[in-house]
């Protein structure tokens, strides 16, 4: 039988070149499985005629398209897998519309911006759980709007057998207790605690307050340190933040002094309030600086939350790999943002081993709460094997919380960068510098307006960014620019069938439980000193 007409070949040449560039997706050895499928094809072909002359004409017009087809295919399609070793959990693999996205080390850091609505936690941090979920990895998650995230993360760490423990204080599903005496092994730790809790409880911005303000803050947080210290060493089983709330407010100044000096390291912690002690003002600015500090966290719930030591912060040194969301609410943020940085201080810390369990610290709507030192975690954190997802909907939110210079320190930090949608020229101009400088033809025309009317067209070249401000305000829900090992690419997420779920309570609290709980916090620290 005779080959004849040129639409079997184009038909012949289409269908093979569907088939190549659909090997090409699915394996790295598309190129030598398409060599084969070309000799199987010429010799199916051969067999059909037996004279020589057809044999050339097919090897012309079938044979040479189709190994062109492929190499081009090759090179356009082709991409080096990496070999499958124990740095692949690190490479995370994105779901986008078109084409492929990865990048290649996550425990460099990545950093998500864009403005409400522009896609960032269903598009991206979304792929993220999904890489941390499937390489079984450990975790904190701060979730600032209501268990967002948290109910969306739940089924995917689950579905892999990895224990997840929600801390939260509208519904309360697991207590824990940043303070316990496990975690304050020395007093520097101590001192580090006591200062993200007041400078949080006090809302303290940027470099912090000046003058006789920073006096009592210090004065303040010197106080708690001493309290902890001092719970520590002499009543470990209560040790716990409402434990000190409640000694704070059942001593007076004398008894508190009286209580901070029979130890020496508490006493020398809170040597700015008791050496005070003379002066009535100065004690009473210190005492009510911190009464007022602390009545935000006086309350029934987070009483409750905080009261028992259930849920270990040593995320990744345990046998299974656990991961803790922490969950906020903005409608009480001024109460609950203090005790949540508290947490993930202690959590990092803890995570802070060398030889650990690979682990995360995702951190949504980051600006809502301030850490020690933000701008050394995302290096530190690196070297224990620690990715760090700072997630923030305008860089000026960072920077009124860290002011521009720490700000800066921390983006730098983080060497993967996901830019939404914006709304302040301010970020699109930020944004715009990530971009590398290539230079734009420029052309000028003058006019004249004399009897000659001469016309100049001059054409020149200047450099400008490779993508501009204005292209950050254009981009659409789940489109995001992305910067990562050294290319710039336009990406538009695949909107995927999120399962949400959250986690079974272990117990159901009434208002009586939460009632009897604050009671029982109270007539254990009169034990203290009735004893």
């Amino acid at each position: 039988m005779e080959i004849q007409g040129i639409t079997f070949t184009i038909g012949l040449l289409f269908g093979m070149s569907l088939m190549f560039s659909s090997l090409f997706k699915m394996t790295r050895y598309a190129f030598f499985i398409n060599l084969i499928l070309t000799v199987i094809c010429l010799g199916l072909l051969f067999k059909l005629s037996p004279y020589l002359i057809h044999w050339v004409i097919q090897l012309l017009y079938i044979g040479c398209p189709l190994l062109l087809i492929n190499t081009v295919l090759y090179v356009f399609l082709h991409k080096e897998n990496e070999i499958l070793d124990s740095n692949d959990k690190h490479q995370v693999h994105f779901k986008v519309k078109r084409g492929n996205f990865k990048i290649n080390n996550i425990k460099r850091g990545a950093s998500i911006i864009g403005s409400a609505g522009s896609g960032k936690t269903e598009s991206v941090v979304f792929n993220f759980l999904q890489h941390f979920s499937k390489h079984k990895f450990s975790g904190v998650i701060h979730d600032y709007k209501n268990f967002e995230i948290t109910e969306m993360a739940f089924p995917l760490f689950e579905k892999n057998e990895i224990d997840f423990k929600v801390i939260s204080f509208d519904n309360i599903h697991n207590r824990v207790n940043p303070i316990a005496p496990r975690y304050m092994t020395n007093e520097e730790s101590v001192n580090e605690v006591a200062r993200v809790l007041i400078e949080n409880l006090l809302e303290q911005r940027e470099s912090g307050s000046i003058g006789t303000t920073k006096f009592f803050n210090d004065a303040a947080e010197g106080l708690i340190g001493g309290l902890i210290w001092k719970l520590r060493t002499s009543h470990p089983q209560y040790c716990t933040l409402p434990h000190l709330i409640a000694v704070y407010q059942y001593l007076n100044t004398s008894s508190l002094i009286a209580f901070l000096s029979k130890n020496t390291t508490s006493r020398a912690m809170a040597d700015a309030f008791i050496s005070g002690k003379d002066s009535d003002r100065q004690t009473a600015g210190v005492k009510s600086t911190l009464a007022n500090a602390l009545k935000k966290i006086s309350t029934q719930r987070i009483f409750m939350t905080l009261s028992a030591d259930d849920v270990p912060l040593d995320i990744n040194s345990q046998e299974r790999p656990l991961v803790i969301s922490v969950v906020n609410n903005p409608k009480y943020e001024t109460a609950y943002s203090p005790i949540i940085a508290t947490i993930i201080h202690t959590i990092t810390k803890q995570m802070s081993v060398r030889n650990s369990n690979a682990s995360f610290l995702l951190m949504e709507e980051a600006p809502t709460i301030r850490l020690l030192n933000m701008h050394r975690i995302p290096a530190t954190l690196r070297s224990y094997d620690i990715a760090t997802i700072y997630v923030m909907q305008d860089k000026i939110q960072n920077d009124m919380m860290y002011g521009d210079k720490a700000s800066k320190a921390i983006l730098s930090n983080l060497s993967y960068q996901f830019f939404g949608k914006v709304n302040d020229p301010d970020t699109a101009k930020y944004y715009e510098r990530f971009f590398e400088i290539v230079k734009k033809e420029t052309t000028s025309v003058n006019r004249g307006h004399n009897l000659n009317f001469d016309t100049r067209i001059t054409t020149g070249e200047r450099e400008v960014a490779k993508i501009r401000a204005d292209v950050f305000f254009r981009l659409k829900e789940g489109e995001f620019i992305t910067f990562a090992d050294g290319k710039d690419r336009k990406v538009q997420f695949k909107l995927q069938k999120i399962e949400k779920r959250l986690p079974t309570k272990q117990q159901d609290y009434s208002e009586a439980d939460l009632q009897a709980n604050f009671d029982k916090v109270y007539e254990e620290v009169k034990s203290i000193f009735k004893n």
